[in-house]
C-alpha cells in the first residue's frame, strides 16, 4: 500500500478537514463547561463530536463504495443518536430532591448533532450551530443569576428530626401561603436523627416571613427555621 498516496488521497484529505472541523467546534463547547467546573468537559465534548462525524462519514462512505447496494446513510447516525442518551444520563445528578447536570447532557446532544452535521458536509449548520450553543450556555448563566436577584428569592433552611412528612407539609405550608417554591434540597447532617432541608422559594415584599417562620416550627419534627435574604441563586444548571 502506497502510504503516502493514501494520506495525500481526495478521502483523506476530506476526512482530516471533517475531524479536525469537529474537533475544533467541540473543544469550544466543552472548554465552556470545564471552566463551570461540569462533570462532562473539553475530553467528554471531543470525543463524542469526533465520533459523531466518523460514524456519518461512515454512512456516506459506504454509500458511495456500494452504488449497487441501497444503503441509507443516517442509520448508523440514528443509533449515536439513541446511544448518546447514556451518556448524558451520567451527568446528571440527583442532588437531594434538585437535579443537576442536565443542561450538560443538553449540550452533549447538542455537540453530537454538530458532529453529524460535519461528517455530512454541511460546514455552515454546524458552525452556526456551535456559536449559538456556546452563547446559550455562557451568556444566560448571568442572566438568570440577574433575574434571580431581583425576585426577591428567599431560602428557608429547616433542621428536622428524621421523619416522613416532613418536607411535604411544608411544602403545603408554602403552597397555602401562595409562595412558589422554585426548589428543594434535602442534606444529610452529622447526625443521623436529623435532616437539613432548603426551600427556595420566591417571596414578595409583603409576605409576612416572621409568621411564616412561626408556622414552619409547628410543623412536627422541624427544631430549627433560619432565613437567608438575597444570597439565594437559582442552581442555572437544573434547567
Amino acid at each position: 500500500m502506497d502510504f503516502l498516496g493514501f494520506f495525500t488521497s481526495s478521502l483523506a484529505l476530506d476526512t482530516v478537514t471533517k475531524l479536525s472541523i469537529a474537533l475544533i467546534l467541540s473543544a469550544i463547547i466543552g472548554l465552556e463547561r470545564e471552566l463551570v467546573h461540569k462533570p462532562a468537559g473539553i475530553k467528554t465534548h471531543t470525543l463524542i463530536c469526533i465520533s459523531a462525524t466518523l460514524v456519518m462519514s461512515l454512512g456516506m462512505y459506504m454509500r458511495n463504495i456500494y452504488p449497487e447496494i441501497v444503503l441509507d446513510p443516517t442509520r448508523l447516525p440514528a443509533q449515536i443518536l439513541a446511544g448518546i442518551g447514556f451518556v448524558g444520563a451520567g451527568t446528571i445528578i440527583r442532588e437531594g430532591l434538585s437535579v443537576k447536570g442536565i443542561t450538560t447532557a443538553a449540550s452533549l446532544l447538542s455537540i453530537t448533532c454538530v458532529g453529524l452535521a460535519v461528517g455530512a458536509g454541511f460546514y455552515e449548520g454546524a458552525i452556526i450551530a456551535t456559536l449559538l450553543i456556546f452563547v446559550i450556555l455562557y451568556f444566560t448563566s448571568p442572566i438568570q443569576n440577574a433575574i434571580s436577584k431581583k425576585s426577591k428569592l428567599t431560602t428557608f433552611t429547616l433542621i428536622s428530626r428524621n421523619e416522613y412528612g416532613t418536607i411535604s407539609k411544608a411544602q403545603e405550608l408554602f403552597e397555602r401561603n401562595k409562595l412558589d417554591v422554585i426548589s428543594i434540597k434535602q442534606i444529610k447532617s452529622n447526625s443521623s436523627n436529623s435532616l437539613i432541608i432548603k426551600f427556595l422559594v420566591k417571596c414578595s415584599d409583603v409576605t409576612n416571613k416572621e409568621a411564616l417562620i412561626q408556622e414552619l416550627t409547628k410543623i412536627e419534627g422541624i427544631t430549627e427555621v433560619n432565613l437567608s435574604r438575597g444570597l439565594a441563586k437559582v442552581d442555572v444548571d437544573a434547567d
